[in-house]
């Protein structure tokens, strides 16, 4: 068996994008947030002392790469050095080889492919061959589907490890750089494939292996959730997978329902509830996301007073662990449906409209000439009346959250 942690996409050095300007606590630990994670996952290679660690790709944010960054991994390659585990690195679209001078030179446990498909052999301590294969980015926009170049050497007994930089073609939200298909992978035959770029973690195959860990901090309210690193541990028999989570920052999106709550004071303490259940070892960057329905829906929609509320959540209900960065409203305003049934006017025909549809047979008039066609019958599942009325009173809500925003009744 053999041992290692699969990471990718550190971007070090790259900037911290948020709504608003954070206060010093959080600026800093945002700023260090990249490096502070590197470092937690390096202890983690020497704690659980694994064979070696695979970096697949964009170690550096940008091509010309900040010597700070450098030298920082070149010590942190230096601590697995102290603890004989090498460090096998491609670059990818963001720290391409072409045009890069180094300016810090690594320590002898690094290994950097380059610009052409090759391979390179780890001897384990226990005795294992890893035939590890892979290429750095000659430029950052690189569009060739590198598979072709990935030939497996005949060594039955080695375990054969490919790192990717690159896009498998299912994926969406990042550029379509050395693109590939899971079905291309697979073919190869290797034990394990080590990928970056896409920035969410993800297991596109148990068996074999197909990863991608996801970078090792979230940057914006796109990158939510934890991040950090995989550990890997592989065998002829089975592959046992572990993400570590290592990001001292994270980014939550928390959904607020607004349904029943009377005031401000009601809404603050149901977000300091859902703040109290975050795990006290990290900080948070949070969107506020509030759903549901209700009276506060009108005060929740103006811009102004979502900035003071913002404010005042940073002010009175946020502390060291949190920092609330926006709130995005998609509730709706207070349904008075008892209300309007009497009125002669739109609101109150949709309200009698539902009515009608639930109470006096409607539904199945208006269905039966789907559900009593032969050629359409059997590919409609049964309604049962628990999701008929499901259905009613969801197109009933959004017909009148529509009608109110229009402000016409």
């Amino acid at each position: 068996m053999i041992r290692f942690i699969h990471c990718a996409d550190l971007h070090l050095g790259r900037s911290f994008k948020t709504a608003l300007d954070m206060n010093e606590i959080f600026t800093e630990e945002a700023v260090e947030s990249a490096y502070t994670s590197f470092k937690a996952i390096v202890q983690e290679a020497i704690k659980r002392k694994t064979d070696f660690i695979i970096v697949s790709g964009d170690i550096y944010d940008q091509k010309d790469r900040a010597i700070r960054a450098q030298w920082f991994f070149k010590k942190q390659a230096e601590l697995l050095k102290d603890n004989n585990i090498p460090v096998f690195v491609i670059h990818g679209n963001h720290d391409p080889v072409f045009g890069n001078k180094e300016m810090v030179e690594m320590p002898d446990n690094v290994h950097i492919f380059s610009t052409e498909v090759s391979h390179t052999v780890c001897h384990t301590a226990g005795g294992e061959k890893a035939v590890i294969y892979g290429f750095s980015y000659p430029q950052a926009a690189y569009t060739e589907n590198p598979l072709p170049y990935y030939n497996k050497i005949e060594d039955e007994n080695a375990y054969h490890i490919g790192m990717l930089h690159g896009q498998e073609q299912g994926q969406e939200g990042h550029d379509p750089y050395a693109p590939f298909t899971l079905k291309e992978l697979e073919e190869k035959s290797f034990n394990y494939w080590a990928l970056g770029h896409v920035h969410k973690h993800q297991i596109l195959k148990k068996d074999p292996a197909v990863v991608y860990p996801g970078n090792i901090q979230g940057a914006h309210r796109k990158e939510e959730g934890p991040k950090g690193a995989m550990y890997v541990e592989l065998s002829k028999q089975k592959t046992h997978l572990e993400f570590i989570d290592t990001a001292p920052v994270r980014w939550e999106n928390i959904r607020v329902p607004i349904d029943g709550l009377r005031n401000i004071d009601h809404l603050t303490e149901a977000i300091n509830n859902q703040i109290d259940r975050l795990p006290d070892h990290k900080k948070y960057v949070l969107v506020l996301q509030i759903t549901g329905a209700g009276d506060l829906h009108d005060q929740l929609s103006d811009k102004k007073s979502r900035e003071e509320l913002i404010a005042f959540l940073n002010e009175e209900y946020s502390s060291e662990k949190t920092w609330v960065d926006r709130v995005k409203v998609d509730s709706a305003p207070a349904l008075k449906k008892d209300q309007w049934k009497t009125q002669d006017n739109l609101l109150g025909d949709v309200v009698r409209t539902g009515d009608s549809l639930r109470n006096d047979g409607e539904w199945t008039n208006i269905l039966s000439p789907l559900t009593d066609h032969r050629k359409i019958r059997p590919f409609i599942d049964e309604i049962t009346g628990e999701l008929e009325e499901e259905i009613i009173e969801k197109a009933e809500t959004l017909i009148l959250s529509a009608l109110l925003e229009e402000r016409e009744y």
